[in-house]
């Protein structure tokens, strides 16, 4: 069970480009983020093309928060 809480590279990084989302709710890539990171994250599902979290986005950022609480 422990294996499947924790975060692969990738999702770790989607999931760090997820926090960046504003109060209109899109989210945006920091310059300073791998260039690309956004457009992966809406080819594997986690940002809508409009630029929104979609749920499988709202549930890896769910999957980080647990697994940053069970580290500490």
């Amino acid at each position: 069970m422990q294996g499947s809480q924790c975060l692969n590279q990738f999702e770790t990084a989607i999931a760090k480009l997820l926090d960046h989302r504003y109060g209109d709710g899109i989210v945006y890539q920091p310059r300073q983020m791998e260039r690309g990171l956004l457009q992966a994250a809406i080819a594997s599902g986690f940002v809508s093309e409009e630029g929104f979290v979609t749920r499988k986005g709202r549930a890896l950022l769910a999957r980080a928060s647990s697994v940053n609480d069970l580290r500490g």
